[in-house]
């Protein structure tokens, strides 16, 4: 099966209809979303209706999560610009947005392939670790029990490889063919569909074959400006905006 993987909307609707756009041309059987659909951009409804719709298999994130969160229980350490924009958000969404929001699950698994927005370290939202270095990768591999897992929120494509011979590699993610018949255990970082932090300002994503072991970085071109535009009308920070035409 050819799955589409991507996540990281961030309310970003231009990104996301272009980056599924992309992948349905690629043939893709089944679409997966790592999280984080909702925060930073100025479509969040618009977002969750488009997933809904086109019934994609969706995990929570940790924007998700707090935009749940409508009393602030949850210790929310972030920037000014970011908390503001949660809360925009929970005053955008709809009961039923709300209640399908929170509906999704902490991780899945699809044709023996494991999913999760952060890391397999922690699964109820309890904190959300970055996983940029071997370091930061090794709890998450001591518990993935799949040879092949995809994590978001690090919104960077890379791909990390753990093996008892060479121990856990971290790369840029770029084509490749997984090693299915070795003990080797992957993990695989599509990057941000709707607010990439590579210096490349387009849609991200990567497609799968769960049969061959075929990994393919995907990008796709979308309306920029419009997504800015909306950002700004929002009242939401301009840095939001600017980073989008930026890749950072």
């Amino acid at each position: 099966m050819l799955l589409g993987v991507f996540g990281d909307i961030h309310g970003n609707i231009e990104a996301l209809t272009s980056v599924y756009e992309r992948l349905i041309s690629l043939g893709c059987q089944r679409i997966v979303c790592l999280g984080d659909i909702v925060g930073y951009g100025a479509s969040p409804g618009e977002c969750i209706d488009f997933l809904k719709d086109k019934d994609i298999s969706c995990i929570k994130g940790n924007h998700d999560f707090f935009a749940l969160d409508h009393e602030e229980k949850i210790d929310w350490e972030m920037r000014d610009h970011t908390r503001h924009a949660i809360i925009w958000t929970q005053n955008q969404l709809t009961k039923e947005q709300f209640e399908w929001l929170e509906s999704l699950p902490f991780n899945i698994k699809i044709a023996d392939v494991q999913f999760v927005h952060s890391s397999m370290e922690t699964l109820e939202g309890e904190y959300w670790p970055y996983i940029l270095d071997a370091k930061t990768a090794q709890f998450h591999f001591y518990l993935q029990d799949c040879q092949v897992a995809f994590c978001g929120h690090i919104h960077i494509p890379l791909l990390f490889a753990c093996s008892e011979s060479n121990g856990i590699k971290m790369e840029m993610l770029k084509s490749a063919n997984l090693d299915l018949q070795s003990e080797n255990k992957y993990l695989i970082s599509p990057g941000a569909a709707g607010q990439p932090r590579d210096l490349d300002w387009r849609a991200s994503a990567a497609t799968y074959d769960t049969l061959s072991g075929r990994i393919e970085p995907v990008r796709a071109e979308y309306d920029v400006t419009a997504s800015q535009k909306k950002i700004i009308t929002a009242g939401l920070s301009e840095d939001l905006a600017e980073r989008l035409s930026n890749g950072t």
